[in-house]
């Protein structure tokens, strides 16, 4: 397997011509979230409530839902703060990230508080999507907080696979993590969040044209890639390389660590390309559900990328704060024909 070297390089700067925004109340909404999981007992291992005060879990939210109700985005917030704790807690880091036969049922035991706010829960964490559930339930419609869940449940079954990569030693293709990437990131349930803080529904039947569903599909690759570009740091020093398409790129082409960032950068830049073609085509004629969709994936994309440029838990000690513009003027390929990758070259195909 070809390693990634501890210090992992500077990311490039990225080609994102999206508009930012940043709900005001943030730093708020987080001392409440913090706050909140003091109370489930979520804080009790050592060092657990630095390392999420430095996530700034808070600030994420509120940029991908800038327009969001405050008590409708404190539920984002919460979620976002409670799904790091559980990462840093079983799924990524912590005793359980070796042991699939303990780590999958306990994914499992999660399920019933998220499915039903009835069933009593078990354990701090179980408790808090039991609260999450109830509030979600009562704030958004039904249709919105079954994505939710499910979106959960995807969530869990893309850390169960990435947990078996991990467990035998072994890598996945490119072809197979640009499927994986990201469901691990938990891009679906992601959406849905934005949809309860923003108070919006995306009805199925305009979800699910082809060229809505390759607008969001991009947009999802995006934030997975941003945030693995940004997180190499980490995930280097866990040596969890099989969740972070950096070092899928690596592994696969043989490459060392500064050639596969660039071959990453470009990638993205690419698809960034294609995500802007795409959604002036549907904008140009799609119904104020649908435009207020594309509207939520740019404050996605872009929200995510600022928040992870300079947020402490991606920034390894060896880069310190970053001083220099994370944006490119212009994209490193705007090659307008699909990368050979079988799973997302139908995004160029002719679907708008």
């Amino acid at each position: 397997m070809t390693a990634v070297r501890t210090a992992a390089p500077e990311v490039p700067p990225l080609y994102c011509p999206l508009p930012s925004a940043v709900h005001p109340l943030a730093a708020d909404i987080g001392r409440r979230s913090i706050a909140w999981l003091d109370e489930l007992g979520v804080l009790e291992q050592e060092g657990l409530r630095e390392n999420l005060i430095r996530t700034r879990a808070a600030e994420w939210a509120c940029r991908i839902a800038p327009f969001g109700n405050e008590e409708r985005l404190q539920i984002v917030s919460d979620w976002t703060h409670l799904g790091f704790a559980i990462d840093d807690c079983r799924f990524d880091a912590g005793a359980l990230v070796g042991q699939p036969e303990v780590l999958i049922p306990l994914m499992m035991r999660l399920m019933p508080n998220l499915d039903h706010p009835e069933v009593a829960a078990d354990d701090p964490f179980s408790a808090g999507f039991r609260d999450l559930s109830a509030r979600a339930r009562a704030a958004a419609p039904a249709a919105v907080v079954r994505r939710w869940v499910e979106g959960n449940m995807e969530w869990f079954f893309a850390v169960a696979c990435l947990t078996s990569y991990r467990v035998s030693g072994s890598m996945p293709s490119l072809a197979d993590y640009v499927n994986l990437g990201p469901r691990d990131r938990a891009m679906r349930l992601t959406g849905s969040l934005i949809e309860i803080a923003e108070g919006t529904y995306l009805p199925d039947e305009d979800r699910e044209r082809p060229e809505v569903r390759a607008a969001t599909q991009a947009a999802n690759m995006l934030v997975t890639i941003g945030n693995d570009l940004y997180s190499l740091s980490k995930e280097t020093e866990h040596d969890v390389l099989e969740s972070n398409i950096v070092g899928v790129i690596a592994h696969e082409d043989g490459c060392d660590a500064p050639e596969a960032v660039r071959r990453t950068v470009a990638l993205h830049d690419r698809i960034m390309c294609r995500y802007l073609r795409l959604r002036r085509g549907i904008e140009a004629r799609g119904s104020e559900p649908v435009r207020r969709h594309l509207s939520q994936l740019d404050h996605l994309v872009r929200g995510n990328l600022e928040w992870s440029a300079h947020v402490p838990r991606y920034r390894g000690a060896e880069h310190g704060e970053r001083t220099s513009s994370p944006w490119a003027d212009v994209p490193s390929d705007a090659e307008p024909t699909a990368p050979p990758i079988p799973g997302i070259a139908w995004w160029w195909d002719e679907v708008e």
